[in-house]
């Protein structure tokens, strides 16, 4: 279902009619774009329709087709200019370290779409990640779905919600010092409290205690841990810290945190 203000026929990414060339709107001219989009020389790398530029008041640029009519690739969740916003700012951060990196790439083993997608070197190894920004509402079963279809192809998925699906409960409270868990007490904006989430992020949380958020306007993180989870209301610490303190490495989103919460997350697939 599109979600009210969204466009669903919507991409950041065209492929050149005659030369079949990949663009994106992260990394290609802007006039050379408008040039191409006058000369319907841009169509959907997924469906083949037509696409036009989209970049005039709107706040993310962007492509539609023509036709207005939905690009129905799987595992394309309905596109608000927060969604796109979100997926830029992913892209834009991790793709300077990658030997390879695409925005809507599609992986036709499964027939998914991440929403960014990454090859690193690592040491001897080259890892792939798979970042997914994730505002609509999948089911559980979707999720878990989608996380094992990753897994079966090697590929890590980094999953970060918008802000959106953010929903605390109450006022936070300090940290206490007599806490028993490994947590930092005082850093990191820490704070604990109540929050209301949904049967996605319960499955979620079967797989790591931790959830993160991303606001792509501040490009700030907010870092969830799970302390207890009561029907739809988790008790949790709570953390912010920038987008730009954050890397990939060995499968996994490392954060400034990651050191000081490695006891609670090992285990965690």
């Amino acid at each position: 279902m599109t979600t009210p203000g969204s466009s669903s026929g919507t991409t950041l990414v065209a492929q050149h009619r005659e030369s079949g060339k990949r663009l994106t709107i992260a990394d290609s001219d802007l006039d050379e774009l408008r040039q191409l989009s006058d000369a319907r020389l841009l169509i959907c790398p997924f469906c083949g329709g037509l696409l036009t530029l989209k970049a005039g008041a709107v706040r993310v640029h962007h492509f539609a087709h023509v036709d207005l009519e939905a690009c129905r690739t799987a595992d394309h969740e309905p596109e608000t200019d927060a969604h796109r916003a979100g997926k830029l700012t992913l892209y834009r951060r991790f793709q300077a370290t990658a030997v390879d990196a695409a925005l809507e790439q599609h992986l036709p083993a499964t027939d998914q779409r991440a929403d960014v997608y990454i090859a690193k070197q690592e040491d001897a190894n080259l890892r792939r990640y798979a970042l997914e920004f994730q505002q609509a509402n999948n089911s559980a079963a979707r999720w878990q779905e989608r996380h094992q279809m990753y897994s079966d192809q090697g590929i890590c998925d980094i999953w970060l919600l918008g802000q959106v699906r953010y929903q605390q409960v109450g006022a936070l409270e300090p940290i206490s010092v007599f806490d028993p868990l490994p947590v930092p007490h005082t850093e990191f904006d820490a704070a604990a409290g109540a929050f209301r989430i949904r049967e996605m992020e319960k499955q979620m949380l079967l797989h790591s205690p931790l959830l993160h958020y991303l606001d792509p306007d501040t490009q700030i993180v907010t870092l969830l841990v799970k302390r207890t989870l009561h029907a739809n209301t988790l008790r949790a610490y709570r953390y912010c810290f920038p987008l730009a303190d954050c890397d990939l490495h060995n499968g996994k989103l490392v954060t400034p945190l990651s050191a000081a919460l490695n006891r609670l997350t090992t285990g965690g697939s």
